[in-house]
């Protein structure tokens, strides 16, 4: 329970800080919202939701240099595995370099329910730049992180990504790995390279005025042996 306090005050005092800093700026509160649906559910080199598509809806609440939202999965082949619900808070600092802590929970998956918070939830804190090299860290800093000992595991990924164009087709190219998952988060020993992932993406014109955005990926996890080629669309 004290943890969980200090948690909530935390969020708190960053959601009330970027707020202060995100009224220094001119740009309009919006909300934007959309749903993106995938072949398979592939997450850092993981599949998640077993061999079913998955409906990826998300809405999100901007203003200024701070974002505030809820992304979700659900495995439409009615499984209960590879569902979720998460909350997050951003603030872009620069056009670079943005900070974001999201609420991981996993419905159905022997979370025992949303409230009170318990060991369904999984806390993260990511540091983001974007550049000609990206390059992404994210921490699991408190929720379900207990290691087989019952201490705590501050499972670690970072990953280096690179977006270019070839003629006019966007392309991406993503490498990660994690440190310290003890605990097994991401399915290792406790490191590894799990993640290898070359993306594309362009719009299909179904009419004068409607065009589809579809996406392709093929994703390889070394540690793991595994690979998955996806396809997916936007809404």
């Amino acid at each position: 329970m004290k943890t969980i306090k200090k948690i909530t005050i935390i969020f708190i005092a960053i959601v009330g800080f970027t707020s202060l800093s995100a009224q220094e700026t001119e740009s309009s509160p919006s909300i934007d919202l959309g749903l993106d649906v995938q072949s398979r559910y592939v997450w850092r080199g993981i599949q998640l939701g077993g061999n079913s598509a998955s409906a990826q809806p998300w809405v999100e609440f901007s203003a200024g240099n701070l974002a505030i939202g809820a992304w979700g999965a659900y495995n439409l082949g009615g499984l209960g595995t590879g569902n979720e619900v998460d909350l997050y808070v951003s603030y872009a600092f620069s056009d670079s370099f943005s900070a974001t802590i999201t609420d991981y929970f996993f419905p159905g998956e022997g979370s025992g329910g949303y409230f009170p918070y318990n060991e369904g939830h999984v806390f993260e804190a990511m540091l983001s730049y974007s550049g000609p090299i990206g390059i992404t860290v994210a921490t699991n800093f408190a929720g379900a992180i207990e290691d087989r000992n019952g201490d705590k595991a501050f499972s670690t990924y970072i990953e280096a990504s690179y977006e270019t164009e070839i003629g006019e087709t966007p392309f991406s190219l993503a490498v990660g790995g994690v440190v310290g998952d003890d605990n097994g988060y991401y399915f290792t020993d406790g490191s590894g390279l799990i993640n290898i992932t070359i993306g594309t993406s362009k719009d299909i014109k179904l009419s004068e005025s409607f065009s589809l955005p579809v996406n392709a990926a093929i994703t390889m996890n070394p540690d793991s042996e595994d690979i998955f080629l996806t396809f997916g669309f936007s809404l």
